[in-house]
């Protein structure tokens, strides 16, 4: 889910529950059109406090709407907008203790020519690690963890439907440790964004699996 979803999603939950749009907007002290404005993506992210109450109006049990609207949503709580703050600095702290270590150790090398190039080196490789490739490997973990959560979502409330796909996926993951040209193909198929392709772009594609698939 992403956060333009907020609204659809928040839509289908409130018909399940039978609440009235207005009635909504009014549990949660917004003018009477802001729910609907919301649902149909004219309000395109509320804060923090509004989509906790539009929550716990929707019956959601308090301890666990902050970790299901971060999850979900990344809408993120003042709390933990403070505990990523905090992180980050402490990171940074952490890192400049880093690099002063060395930079100490590198004025305290009295060694050869060749010595001093190879602790030049070393100490570029660790701060060019540390700026980019530590960054890069953050944020896949974290889409990796949104990915793992939009799965079980669906596998949750459309296990029957999503059965063959979670299998499929799995066949093709698995089989990639050893098939070098299914590792390619997942690859190049996913170098692409794939969600902006128009609806006659996308029957034309199934159109093309399904023709391969069944010869």
């Amino acid at each position: 889910m992403s956060i333009n979803n907020f609204g659809r999603d928040i839509k289908a939950l409130r018909t399940k529950r039978k609440i009235g749009s207005r009635e909504l907007s009014r549990l949660i002290g917004k003018a009477e059109t802001y729910i609907s404005q919301l649902e149909r993506g004219l309000i395109k992210k509320p804060d923090y406090n509004t989509a906790y109450a539009i929550m716990k109006h929707l019956e959601f049990t308090e301890s666990s709407i902050d970790d299901f609207l971060y999850n979900f949503y990344q809408i993120k709580s003042p709390k933990r907008i403070e505990s990523e703050a905090q992180e980050v600095a402490n990171w940074e702290e952490k890192r400049a203790a880093e690099i002063e270590e060395l930079l100490s150790q590198k004025q305290k090398t009295s060694g050869s020519d060749q010595e001093d190039k190879e602790n030049k080196l070393a100490y570029n490789e660790k701060i060019f690690e540390s700026e980019w490739m530590i960054e890069l490997i953050k944020n896949l973990e974290k889409k990796n963890e949104e990915i793992k959560m939009e799965l079980s979502f669906n596998v949750n409330n459309n296990a029957q439907t999503f059965e063959p796909v979670i299998q499929n996926l799995h066949f093709l993951l698995i089989s990639m440790r050893k098939n070098r040209e299914n590792f390619n193909f997942f690859v190049e198929l996913f170098n692409n964004n794939l969600s902006i392709l128009s609806e006659g772009s996308k029957e034309k594609i199934l159109k093309i699996v399904k023709e391969e698939i069944d010869k």
